[in-house]
């Protein structure tokens, strides 16, 4: 299997605007996991924001139920702020509070969560590096950068000698492709791996927005209805032409005898621009779906009719 499954940490901890409140205590995270254990997922995707609305809850419950004691590697991401965020000092002081909050010498990755307008890449690049010679991570990663200020990134690390990133975090799905065109070759460019995100498209591509009869019940605690809403995703993906698009593949996934989400996670892993090195980030909201996740993912590339149907969805229903 040449791309590796990761357990996305987001939907740990309580907030008002979780879409789970499924492990929000210690006991839930621990049962949580030894499912993970059980089904060979070794590798959490946290962040110092997470979950959203609640900064550093998930990271508080992971070290109580001794995430790193259990040999769990964890990669983490620097504490978002409005104005400058990735600065030295809040640089250090994020990457400070997550290893207490673990109980943990160094995270295997540390990453920008988000590209920051408000600090030079030289000032940013220097502080990781910083952090790296004091061993406090093992690998740099960004999050979302534009291809532009990856590039740019890269040449600042390589002018300096610092370390450059070798992991980078984008939502990449079945309706999400544009980093195929420009960002992913500039990642080939410089051994740098991809961690996809949102394989489902926050749920979309599972069929259950567009097949929805009553979303106050269907849709409740998820990311497109209610308090738990992502505006990004509800702007990208709640519209006539992606619920089109879902519907033209249902149709070829019930005649395939395949279920949306399984053909979905089966072309991300198997069929689609990732490959060795690179990783699917896997969410869940409660542990059966995350059971049936990992089990849709590692049955093995789509038959050739359903594979084409997936590549088809933006080519007939135009550029997200």
């Amino acid at each position: 299997m040449p791309v590796k499954l990761v357990f996305g940490a987001g939907g740990i901890g309580w907030t008002e605007k979780s879409f789970t409140y499924t492990w929000d205590t210690e006991e839930k995270v621990t049962s949580l996991l030894d499912t993970l254990e059980t089904l060979g997922l070794k590798e959490l995707d946290s962040a110092a924001s997470y979950p959203p609305g609640n900064p550093w809850n998930t990271e508080t419950l992971l070290g109580q139920s001794k995430v790193v004691e259990r040999g769990f590697v964890v990669d983490s991401k620097i504490l978002g702020a409005r104005g400058p965020m990735l600065t030295d000092e809040r640089i250090s002081a994020s990457v400070e509070k997550t290893l207490q909050l673990l109980g943990a010498k160094k995270v295997r990755t540390m990453y920008a969560h988000f590209f920051d307008e408000h600090t030079p890449i030289a000032e940013t690049a220097k502080a990781f590096d910083r952090q790296y010679r004091e061993g406090k991570f093992e690998r740099l990663g960004l999050c979302s950068y534009p291809p532009g200020k990856l590039s740019e990134y890269f040449s600042v690390c390589e002018a300096s000698g610092y370390i450059k990133p070798t992991v980078y975090q984008g939502e990449y799905n079945a309706l999400a492709r544009d980093d195929e065109a420009d960002l992913i070759p500039l990642l080939r460019q410089h051994n740098c791996a991809y961690y996809a995100y949102s394989p489902l498209a926050g749920g979309f591509l599972t069929g259950k927005v567009t097949f929805a009869v009553n979303a106050e019940s269907e849709l409740h605690r998820t990311r497109f209805h209610g308090a738990s809403a992502f505006k990004a995703y509800v702007d990208k993906y709640d519209n006539q032409k992606m619920h089109d698009a879902i519907k033209q593949l249902k149709k070829v996934c019930d005649e395939e005898g395949v279920s949306l989400q399984e053909a979905s996670l089966r072309w991300l892993v198997w069929q689609s621009k990732l490959g060795e090195g690179d990783a699917v980030i896997l969410g869940a909201t409660k542990e059966g779906q995350l059971d049936s996740n990992v089990k849709d993912a590692r049955k093995g590339p789509l038959g050739q009719r359903v594979k084409e149907a997936v590549e088809e969805l933006l080519k007939d229903h135009g550029k997200l």
